[in-house]
């Protein structure tokens, strides 16, 4: 009996130290639970023309000004400024309640998004209108 005990504890413990070092790989792979990246502050960044953007890389954090012109479907809209026009998209939460015309000056931030066999465009994370500057 006593050696039974023995071989029950052994195998135990070879069970646990295979499951702790598998927890251990897995923790090493999965770093955190939950992790939303923070909205950067949007005075730190400045405005960029679309033509700008259209030229940045992939991932570049960008705040751009100008207006909407018209949905083009599935979140996507147009959007323009002085130097052209660019593909955006907004998920539908991101306007938080805000109704958007063609007319309004609108400043848009999010990341620009190159795709590989796409037209660059930039996935919207934060929308408001503002005032336009009086010249």
């Amino acid at each position: 009996m006593k050696k039974m005990t023995k071989y029950k504890l052994s195998f135990l413990l070879v069970v646990a130290t295979c499951f702790a070092g598998s927890q251990v790989a897995v923790s090493k792979k999965y770093k955190g639970g939950f992790k939303e990246i923070k909205e950067p502050e949007m005075e730190s960044f400045e405005i960029v023309s679309v033509e700008k953007a259209k030229n940045s890389k992939d991932d570049t954090y960008v705040v751009l000004q100008g207006y909407i012109d018209r949905s083009l479907g599935d979140e996507k809209y147009l959007f323009r400024d002085e130097t052209g026009t660019i593909k955006i998209e907004i998920e539908d939460k991101k306007f938080r309640g805000l109704t958007v015309y063609p007319d309004d000056f609108v400043q848009i931030s999010g990341e620009v998004d190159k795709g590989w066999l796409s037209e660059t465009e930039i996935e919207v994370k934060n929308i408001s209108k503002i005032q336009q500057a009086k010249d």
